[in-house]
């Protein structure tokens, strides 16, 4: 006559009613007959016996699948498999996925953890995925895998040594079922993979870094693979110290400042598609690979004057190459054949500047009102770099007809050629900000011995042009001015806008010309690249300050996450963030122009509404295509010993619905309702 329950309220919410039980400390709980109720309401789901965990340590079981019919797939049963403990710093999950038409894929996930060493994940998935019927001509068959390698050593583990990974590498496709993938993944096509090892010698200034990247694109199934790369990097040291003798230097003049800093590198890159990336291929991917050494430094100092900061700095970069282009021309057939010839080289480059900083105040101060002062902050910055230039161009009858051309034999680098021509940057730029000492009234509500207080409100918050001349260009001397300001409207609403100003006109091509924009209309400069960002995050007075000043989660509810349950702060009455970008791109033909726009909305929230019911939700929509940007509606409701999720795609291929019911307690994990179905696509699920 007892009962089984994980909720903790005297009369709970739910409980297995059984006839007898036997409970074994420290192990199982083993039952007759049960019958599960709700409350005093008993329900269809009944046992004719019982075996339940009675354990606080992590123990091995089956995970239950979810279930669901596609009309592209078949009915399912995803994520059903088995979980395995292996020992105190390891555990395994193997789950699958089965479609009634064909379909299966097999995942694999572990965890690992060693205290003050390193802890990780390893998640690698495999698909089979078929469409249609193998008899009819649309049939076709997707073989999709995925790995997933997350490492992080711990700090306290080394002083010298670190190791970290982070591995995203797979088929092009695998995230395109519908079902299970998460909307972030599906909508991602860049994904990227970095295994670094660094070592730093103790008490010296260089280290050295080891490793491997990659890089992906879902939509152009294109990869870039580095391996291995290699980087050693010198801090900034200053050589007098070297022939003083002493580096416990406390006042420095700019020659004592001069501070040299360096850094090599090396790198072994191939650039492929997809297809091409199989064991029997390796022979012709090896011959794709590019490599190259990449030497680079610099000297700087750094010296005061009463009004500025001068920073002059000489720097200078050493590419080597072991390959290189060569071009010949052969008149009997007027070809020309471009070879790629086995050759070490080094072309050399430097260059040297200086910048010149400061920082002019104004301050207007104000007899009595809410406004004390207001300060304005001028920032001016210039700058000269000169450049000599390294030509590596090899001219000759190389042209069509064997006219006379050129071509960079170097460019098959890596790390690319150095600069051909002379050049010398005048760099100009002026920076600003606007703000004000202003009466506190909340503050000032309450009287204090010191008077009124004052709080600091920012009225401008950036506003900057920067521009640039080149001393050496034979036209077209000066660069464009790139405007752009920074500010928050009311204390609320941020904006931010960019901008860029031509003071040089067009031809009727769209070419820009030796002529001033003035002499064209009248105007001094001539707008061609815009963007405007506005934005808002509205936030409930109660909003981050949770009942009895613990802290809480601001996070919106997301997906339904067998695997992570729900996070979710109730004294968190509701939130809005809003998002408008404006781009705007004008082209030119003299006096006439004509616009290229899009502008778009972001905006995501949660409310919680009634007491233990929260929506959260995240869309947009595009203003110049008129479509809806993925959409998602979420809904939690916290029924104590129960939760209940309803995640909704209404929009998209992605349009379908997922529902789960379940008891919070993970001993009791696999006691769920779990339905994830498609709605309105048409078997359109799979791209």
């Amino acid at each position: 006559g007892g009962m089984l329950t994980t909720c903790d309220r005297p009369h709970p919410h739910y409980h297995f009613a059984v006839s007898r039980m036997m409970v074994i400390p420290g192990d199982k709980i083993v039952t007759g007959p049960a019958l599960m109720k709700v409350g005093p309401v008993p329900t269809p789901l009944a046992l004719p016996f019982g075996l339940f965990p009675n354990q606080q340590r992590r123990t091995a079981g089956i995970l239950v699948p979810t279930y669901g019919n596609s009309p592209a797939l078949g009915y399912f049963f995803l994520n059903g498999g088995y979980y395995q403990p292996l020992g105190d710093r390891m555990d395994l999950q193997l789950t699958g996925d089965i479609y009634s038409r064909g379909s299966w894929g097999l995942r694999a996930v572990s965890r690992y953890k060693t205290r003050y060493r390193y802890s990780g994940s390893v998640d690698l998935s495999h698909s089979t995925l078929l469409n249609s019927r193998p008899e009819y001509p649309d049939f076709s068959r997707q073989r999709n895998y995925f790995l997933r390698w997350n490492h992080l050593m711990d700090a306290k583990a080394s002083l010298t040594d670190r190791f970290t990974a982070s591995v995203n590498v797979g088929t092009a496709s695998n995230f395109t079922n519908n079902f299970n993938s998460s909307t972030g993944d599906y909508l991602s096509n860049t994904f990227q993979s970095n295994v670094q090892w660094t070592h730093q010698w103790s008490g010296k200034p260089y280290s050295l870094a080891l490793g491997l990247t990659h890089s992906q694109n879902s939509l152009q199934r294109s990869f870039t693979i580095s391996l291995p790369t290699a980087t050693f990097n010198v801090q900034r040291v200053f050589p007098a110290d070297w022939f003083r003798g002493d580096h416990t230097v406390v006042k420095r003049n700019a020659l004592d400042n001069i501070g040299l800093t360096w850094s090599s590198s090396f790198d072994n890159r191939l650039t492929t598609t997809e297809d091409q990336l199989y064991l029997d291929n390796l022979p012709v991917l090896a011959r794709q690979m590019r490599n190259g050494i990449r030497h680079t430094g610099a000297l700087n100092t750094s010296f005061k004057t009463r009004f500025f900061t001068v920073n002059p700095e000489v720097r200078f970069t050493d590419r080597m190459t072991f390959r290189s282009l060569r071009k010949a021309y052969y008149a009997s057939t007027d070809t020309v054949v471009t070879d790629t010839v086995p050759t070490f080289a080094a072309p050399f480059e430097w260059s040297a500047g200086a910048a010149l900083t400061g920082k002019l105040y104004g301050m207007y101060t104000f007899r009595g009102g809410r406004i004390k002062a207001i300060r304005h902050v001028l920032t001016p910055t210039a700058g000269i770099n000169y450049s000599p230039g390294n030509d590596t161009r090899v001219s000759g009858p190389f042209g069509p007809g064997g006219t006379e051309s050129s071509y960079l034999p170097y460019d098959i680098g890596i790390y690319g050629s150095p600069g051909a021509g002379r050049t010398g940057n005048i760099n100009l730029g002026l920076v600003q900000s606007v703000e004000a000492k202003v009466l506190d009234a909340k503050a000032s509500a309450e009287p204090t011995a010191e008077g009124p207080v004052y709080k600091k409100m920012k009225l401008l918050e950036f506003l900057g042009a920067t521009t640039s001349y080149n001393l050496f260009a034979d036209s077209l001397n000066w660069s464009p001015v790139n405007i752009s300001t920074r500010s928050q409207l009311f204390n609320f609403l941020n904006v931010n806008v960019v901008s860029v100003w031509d003071p040089y006109a067009t031809d009727t091509n769209g070419v820009r010309i030796e002529e001033a924009q003035r002499a064209v209309n009248g105007k001094l400069l001539r707008l061609s690249r815009g963007n405007l960002a506005l934005g808002f995050d509205l936030k409930s007075r109660k909003y981050g300050q949770p009942v009895g000043g613990s802290a809480g989660t601001d996070r919106v509810v997301g997906e339904a996450d067998p695997g992570k349950g729900a996070d979710v702060n109730f004294n968190l009455p509701w939130r809005l963030n809003v998002n408008y970008s404006y781009d705007l791109n004008r082209l030119w033909k003299r006096d006439v122009f004509t616009d290229q726009q899009s502008q778009s909305v972001l905006f995501n929230g949660d409310l919680t509404f009634f007491k233990w019911w929260k929506l959260g939700f995240s869309s947009g929509y595009d203003l110049e295509a008129r479509e809806w940007t993925p959409t998602s509606l979420n809904l939690y409701w916290d029924m104590h010993c129960w939760e209940f999720n309803l995640n909704v795609i209404p929009l998209g291929l992605r349009k379908s619905f997922t529902v789960r019911i379940n008891v919070k307690a993970s001993v009791l994990k696999d006691l769920k309702y779990e339905l994830v179905r498609p709605f309105g696509n048409d078997r359109q699920l799979l791209r």
